[in-house]
């Protein structure tokens, strides 16, 4: 692990996710984040809505000048949570993924406070339909277990329970399929816990895809389905 990456370790999960929408870290602290998405579903949620915000922020409300005093209040509270974080306030460590989202986090609050600063201080109002919002679909399964296809902004998530794991020596594989095309493999290759849950990342965009399917495949993956799929998400 690099020294980037420790630090990104060492904070807060999804902490910099507001800072690196707005191109705010340095190179390396941005590089290190970005690995840290590879493995971390949370914070890739976080961005996709912060990113929404930030993309709208342009395209939102007529300029308008803000008053002085107003500019002021907005950044000495931006200001006060990165003192905060530095005296030592510990971050709450929510216990699924569910408290994260309901309980009040002080990097999240930051990172909401330097976006609305961003607006505040460009003049503009922020629409409350500029997050895109997910979309849930649930799949076909081929055998025991559940699985759902959560898709937001373009990105999906397979999300699975209580799956039978693949045979052995064999994993699963991810496909994305077209219209009037073949199935095309993705870098998606897993398998579940013990308890049968996984959580998996679809690599690459969802737009004009018509379904997402996942077949079991010899270790390392192949170029085209050698089995029937045990996953189908229909998304059309």
């Amino acid at each position: 692990m690099s020294d980037e990456d420790r630090i990104v370790e060492e904070r807060d999960c999804g902490g910099d996710v507001a800072a690196y929408a707005l191109g705010a870290l340095e190179p390396a602290e941005a590089d290190a984040f970005r690995r840290h998405m590879e493995s971390c579903a949370v914070c890739r949620d976080e961005l996709v809505t912060f990113q929404g915000v930030v993309d709208a922020l342009p395209m939102t409300a007529p300029l308008h000048p803000a008053p002085g005093d107003l500019r002021r209040r907005v950044m000495d509270a931006v200001e006060s949570e990165p003192q905060a974080r530095r005296d030592g306030a510990p971050a709450p460590r929510p216990r699924s993924r569910l408290a994260e989202w309901l309980t009040p986090r002080p990097a999240l609050a930051f990172g909401m406070a330097a976006v609305l600063a961003v607006a505040v201080l460009a003049g503009i109002t922020l629409s409350p339909s500029s997050s895109p919002s997910a979309r849930v679909i649930s799949a076909q399964v081929t055998g025991q277990g559940t699985a759902e296809l959560r898709v937001t902004g373009g990105h999906g998530e397979l999300v699975l329970h209580r799956f039978s794991p693949p045979p052995a020596g064999e994993i699963y594989e991810v496909w994305v399929k077209r219209p009037n095309q073949s199935p095309s493999p993705t870098s998606a290759l897993f398998s579940v816990t013990t308890k049968g849950d996984g959580d998996v990342d679809v690599p690459g965009s969802l737009r004009g895809v018509d379904e997402v399917m996942v077949t079991p495949e010899p270790a390392g993956g192949t170029p085209a389905p050698t089995h029937p799929a045990v996953i189908q998400a229909d998304l059309t």
